[in-house]
């Protein structure tokens, strides 16, 4: 009886150093998620500005031959 007491207890305690294992697991995958998550968001805003920076220099273009053309 004392024998299966033992046992359930070290078990027990393995169960718990998973389950904290695991949780060290998720946080750091969450952490790293977030990070790639973080750098992808930058990336697309540097295209978005640059996409953006573009179309404005053709607008302008556009509009300084559309004046030369007027005068």
């Amino acid at each position: 009886m004392e024998r299966i007491f033992i046992m359930l207890l070290a078990l027990g305690l393995a169960a718990c150093n998973t389950v904290e294992g695991a949780k060290k697991d998720a946080a750091i995958g969450v952490e790293k998620t977030g990070e790639a998550l973080h750098k992808g968001g930058e990336a697309v805003s540097g295209a978005v500005k640059k996409g953006g920076e573009a179309v404005g220099g053709a607008l302008v273009k556009s509009g300084e031959a559309v004046q030369r053309a007027v005068e």
